[in-house]
């Protein structure tokens, strides 16, 4: 991080700073938080137009909270690290007072939810300020961002791929400074596989680790995590939004350990790297080129490198498609028929396949599924962690739902990421390179139940090592 007298915060730079660099600007008087918020909402008119991430922008507000932020700094009574900080929320986390359309022509817009969601209280809570909703498929669904809400959102890196999917909003928003922090979700890839293609972090937390209310279909697989520029902002979002919550009965008691994820050493750690994680598929030259080289700056600041593949007593795509199939089929059978003939077909055909699954096979899945964490919990016995892609190539062609000659349903073309939805362990994503054309390629960091201050630690290490947060979308540049 640069000396606070060496910041730049001319012309806009704001919007590209980490939360630590705010925040000394912050207390010092240097910028406020007002400032901050107007450096972002210039980046949102500036270049919303051309990648479509945002879907509800409330100016007001987020300049009311901005305000009531700046006056808390002059008294010194800030409520926490990430106090004034311009935040995004996805379009699948309700927000008092705010519409909640999750990508859905069926959802009225003129309806604002009643509450945040657990998540987004805790950082209203902590001073966080809001600048809007980002796109989102509908219902989390695609691996692309599009939905007839708010049509085709695009990659910063380059207008004509995806910024890949659920989140993508949220990814394609931080890319271009629209933001310092964002709320995405994960059910199975849908933070990390945005993260990867649009060269920023997110972490899927475990199970558990930030509450959730109220329940939906979608658990346990699907959670709530956060994304950033850089993984030294994860660990602050982490911070506020974990811990316990009366509502939620699978929420930890425990609290994040930020001294812990904040430790710069990773001596000693056991991290395997693997480049299959256990399963048939593979990554293209480049993201295996990048994969090594994070293991060697890892092995260069002292962890234990050995090349290693988890062993699953089952495929894992079966019993997740048994999951993804049922789920949705349960949760269009929540709204009545008029409301749900308006949703995606996409939708409708996932769900018609989970309406024929029987109570055996969901009960054989269910015990796959345990033997598939239990396979995970043994490989974690012998590492800290494993390093691994989180797609096989970089981000695909804007007018495609998949890569070429794949079904948009068929989670086989991205097979590294739904697993530990699976195992329901904490999985982070992190910036690892560029393609030859540019594209960015993401890595990522998994490990067992309760690790996800050893993996932002590592994470952090790794960051540093590469170097890649510097490295901006050409729109940027131009």
């Amino acid at each position: 991080m640069l000396p606070l007298s060496e910041v730049d915060t001319s012309d806009g730079n704001l919007a590209d700073l980490g939360v630590e660099q705010l925040s000394a600007l912050f207390r010092s008087g240097a910028a406020s938080p007002v400032d901050a918020a107007e450096a972002a909402l210039d980046r949102i008119d500036a270049f919303d137009p051309e990648v479509n991430a945002f879907v509800h922008v409330d100016r007001a507000t987020t300049l009311s909270m901005a305000r009531a932020a700046e006056d808390r700094y002059r008294t010194g009574a800030m409520l926490s690290p990430i106090d004034g900080v311009p935040t995004s929320i996805k379009d699948l986390a309700p927000v008092a007072g705010w519409p909640l359309r999750r990508g859905s022509e069926a959802l009225d817009p003129a309806v604002p939810s009643p509450e945040d969601s657990p998540p987004v209280a805790r950082l209203r809570e902590a001073g966080a300020v809001f600048l809007g909703k980002t796109s989102t498929p509908e219902s989390g669904s695609r691996i692309v961002t599009r939905s007839k809400v708010h049509g085709v959102t695009r990659n910063p890196y380059a207008l004509d791929r995806t910024p890949g999917g659920s989140s993508g909003g949220a990814a394609a928003a931080l890319a271009l400074g629209m933001g310092t922090l964002a709320l995405g979700t994960d059910g199975a890839g849908s933070i990390r596989i945005p993260a990867a293609f649009c060269n920023v972090a997110g972490l899927k937390p475990g199970f558990g680790r930030v509450p959730s209310y109220p329940p939906t279909m979608f658990m346990p697989h699907s959670v709530t995590g956060p994304m950033a520029r850089r993984v030294a902002d994860l660990i602050l979002m982490t911070s506020v939004m974990a811990g316990p919550e009366p509502r939620d009965p699978y929420a930890w008691p425990i609290p994040f350990n930020l001294s812990a994820a904040a430790d710069p050493s990773i001596e000693g750690s056991r991290i395997a790297v693997s480049r299959t994680l256990g399963t048939r598929a593979t990554a293209d030259e480049s993201t295996v080129d990048a994969l090594f080289n994070a293991a060697d700056a890892l092995a260069a600041r002292g962890a234990i490198i050995a090349e290693a593949d988890p062993v699953w007593p089952v495929d894992p795509f079966g019993p997740f498609m048994v999951f993804w199939e049922a789920t949705y089929a349960g949760f269009l059978d929540t709204y009545p028929d008029d409301i749900a003939a308006k949703m995606d077909p996409l939708l409708h055909e996932i769900a018609g396949r989970g309406r024929r699954i029987d109570i055996l096979t969901y009960h054989r899945a269910i015990a796959e599924r345990l033997q598939i964490a239990a396979a995970s919990r043994s490989f974690f016995t012998q590492f800290d962690a494993v390093l691994a892609p989180v797609m096989p190539s970089p981000a695909f062609d804007i007018d495609a739902e998949a890569p070429p000659g794949e079904l948009p349903d068929d989670w086989r073309w991205c097979p590294f990421t739904y697993i530990f939805n699976m195992t329901g362990e904490p999985a982070l994503a992190v910036p690892a390179g560029f393609e030859p054309g540019g594209l960015p390629i993401g890595l990522q960091i998994a490990g067992p139940v309760g690790s996800e201050e050893r993996l932002l630690r590592i994470g952090a290490v790794l960051e540093a090592a590469l170097g890649l947060v510097e490295r901006r979308s050409p729109l940027l540049e131009a």
